[in-house]
């Protein structure tokens, strides 16, 4: 994921999540299947919780996906 990158001679370090990635770790998920709105979400509430001490992992991915299926059983229970 990180990819090191010069930019007019400044070079830093870039770590670039997409919803491949995500869709990826949905992929591993045996009973449930996420729509592209969903894994958006997903990405948003990584971004949302995002801690620089810990950075983006795949159990960050995980548990993001995790809280959309969470969320979608909570809100067909109250339907």
């Amino acid at each position: 994921m990180a990819t090191l990158v010069v930019n007019n001679g400044t070079p830093y370090i870039e770590d670039v999540w997409n919803l491949e990635d995500f869709r990826i770790v949905a992929d591993g998920y045996d009973t449930e299947e996420f729509t592209d709105d969903e894994l958006i979400q997903a990405m948003e509430s990584v971004v949302h919780n995002y801690d620089a001490e810990y950075g983006i992992t795949w159990d960050s991915v995980e548990s993001s996906l995790d809280l959309v299926v969470w969320m979608r059983n909570r809100q067909e229970k109250v339907s």
